[in-house]
């Protein structure tokens, strides 16, 4: 993948994510374990999974989707499984 294209997968996710969790994408950042968010809740969790389905074509189980702790772990999953 080129670098502008990681850019817009980048961006375009941040800003899906950022809905998802009813944030603010400059408060989001690679490194943060998106589970300690303040506003984190199931219903969150339900939308992120519904986000990267949706909006990435990504279907992911429960169990799979535990394994992953940060923002940049959920990027890595976009950029490697994403078919849109």
């Amino acid at each position: 993948m080129s670098n502008i294209n990681q850019y817009n997968m980048k961006e375009k996710f941040l800003n899906a994510l950022s809905d998802a969790l009813e944030m603010e994408t400059s408060q989001i950042n690679m490194e943060d374990k998106f589970r300690e968010y303040e506003n984190y809740s199931s219903l969150t969790e339900l939308s992120v999974l519904a986000m990267l389905d949706s909006d990435f074509g990504i279907e992911i189980e429960m169990k799979e989707f535990n394994n992953y702790e940060t923002v940049e772990d959920l990027l890595k999953l976009v950029s490697e499984r994403s078919d849109k």
